[in-house]
């Protein structure tokens, strides 16, 4: 991904000694020279389109008024327009000025479009969200955070809406982001990101790319879009919009991308319609969507209900855990729940601290272990990667969370699968074949029982003083 850049570079420093060589369709100075020429072209189309809409006392032909510019950007993003003006004028020396020229314009887009790199991204939108400091303050943080996820959801085609849940999560991310300090330099960011939150600015550069170039920001250089949540009702889930693009800046592909067959395979489905069909092409070429598979507040908070709506998902799921002090935690398990007295979880298995402070808590498998009928090990389930240094364990009984080893009350609980739609659909048809045999069961068992009240060797057995009646059946009476 980060190659880009350097192919456009190296063309141009190297057209000047051998044209010939590097001039083939295919090649990368080639590529480079395309790319940089498209981009430059959409650029001043945008460029173009914003002077349309200066009014009067704003029209400068030739230049972009600072006014101009910023009232492009609307609602929530309009402080965004305010800082990515100053951004681009800062790369010609200052940001305090009131005009930007066609030709500056363009240069500080195409520096901008070179950043395919996360790194690259990181400097440019700290150094922005800063506003002209060296360093962020927590308004600063908070601010950064709240238009991250509104560009971010933009950039997944996901309508925007924010709850008083999702103002909890951001506040956590700031505060973990922060610890004790009023004040976070670049340093201190880039290391708490890239172990908590290291694609935090993807959505704000693919939204950015879009709007320079009136495309979509290729899928094999698209690293954290965020999925969609089926049949999702705000109030009705622990889970929430905020949530979830905070997971989809950590957690790995395999929670929010298909496999390219099983994706495929989708689209043959007899009763999607047109319409349905199109939005599938349309979001899963990109990004998978979460279904929910279990939710306390409409199953029921026990263990039962917990095995019975998780079991026989074979796909990554997310669980959020909500209990007494304001936490919520995440576990996020690449190889789907499964009973045993053995811990489970692929190298992408997480556990999460989601509120009060956002942070990852420990990261690769096996970390969960869910524990029904040895008699060995204390039944439940246990997270926690050290067996005698556990985080959580939840009883068998479900009336409580040991978080570190203190007794909690515990509020929700809910899972969410994050595999194709085929995961779930063999999980419906492996509880439908269990549901038939349990009736087959039940039939076959009922039809001994007559069989054998009119069986012959049961009037022998009986002739013989053998009683073939249980002592409760005959009155009760032990």
């Amino acid at each position: 991904m980060g190659n880009h850049s350097s192919h456009g570079h190296n063309g141009h420093s190297q057209r000047k000694g051998s044209e010939s060589s590097m001039d083939t369709p295919g090649s990368s100075a080639f590529s480079g020279r395309t790319g940089s020429k498209k981009n430059s072209a959409c650029l001043i189309k945008l460029f173009q389109k914003l002077e349309l809409t200066a009014d009067e006392n704003n029209h400068h032909p030739g230049e972009l008024t600072r006014t101009t510019f910023e009232n492009a950007f609307h609602g929530p993003l309009h402080t965004f327009g305010k800082l990515l003006y100053k951004q681009m004028c800062s790369f010609h020396g200052t940001s305090d000025r009131e005009r930007i020229t066609k030709e500056q314009f363009v240069k500080s887009g195409k520096e901008l479009l070179k950043m395919f790199d996360e790194p690259s991204q990181h400097k440019y939108y700290f150094k922005l969200f800063c506003d002209g400091k060296d360093y962020l303050n927590k308004e600063d943080g908070l601010q950064m955070v709240n238009v991250s996820y509104c560009l971010t959801l933009g950039s997944s085609s996901i309508k925007y809406t924010k709850s008083v849940n999702d103002d909890k999560v951001f506040e956590s991310i700031v505060h973990g982001m922060f610890g004790p300090h009023e004040e976070l330099c670049y340093d201190d960011f880039k290391k708490w990101t890239n172990h908590n939150l290291p694609h935090i600015y993807c959505g704000v550069h693919n939204w950015v790319y879009t709007i320079l170039t009136g495309s979509k920001m290729p899928s094999e250089q698209e690293t954290a879009p965020v999925p969609e949540l089926e049949k999702f009702e705000q109030d009705k889930h622990c889970m929430s919009m905020g949530m979830v693009w905070a997971l989809s800046a950590v957690i790995p592909a395999s929670y929010t991308h298909i496999d390219q067959k099983e994706e495929q395979s989708e689209f043959k489905n007899p009763l999607l319609t047109s319409f349905n069909l199109l939005m599938k092409i349309a979001r899963l070429s990109r990004c998978q969507s979460w279904t929910s598979l279990y939710n306390s507040s409409e199953h029921g908070l026990s263990l039962n209900r917990f095995t019975n709506h998780v079991v026989s998902y074979h796909g990554p799921t997310i669980t959020l855990l909500s209990f007494e002090g304001r936490n919520i935690y995440c576990i996020a398990e690449d190889t789907g729940w499964r009973e045993g007295t053995h811990r489970f979880g692929g190298e992408d298995t997480m556990l999460l601290q989601i509120t009060p402070v956002f942070r990852v808590v420990q990261a690769g498998g096996p970390m969960v272990l869910w524990n029904e009928y040895s008699r060995d090990i204390r039944q439940g389930i246990h997270i926690g990667k050290d067996p005698k240094s556990l985080i959580i364990v939840i009883p068998s009984d479900f009336d409580k969370v040991e978080h570190y080893g203190v007794n909690c009350a515990i509020n929700k609980l809910e899972v969410w699968g994050c595999g194709s739609t085929a995961t779930k659909d063999k999980q419906n048809e492996q509880k439908q074949w269990e549901k038939k045999e349990t009736e087959k069961h039940k039939q076959r068992k009922l039809k001994l029982e007559q069989d054998w009240d009119e069986n012959p060797d049961k009037q022998i057995l009986n002739w013989g003083g053998i009683k073939t009646e249980h002592q409760y059946s005959q009155g009760g009476n032990f």
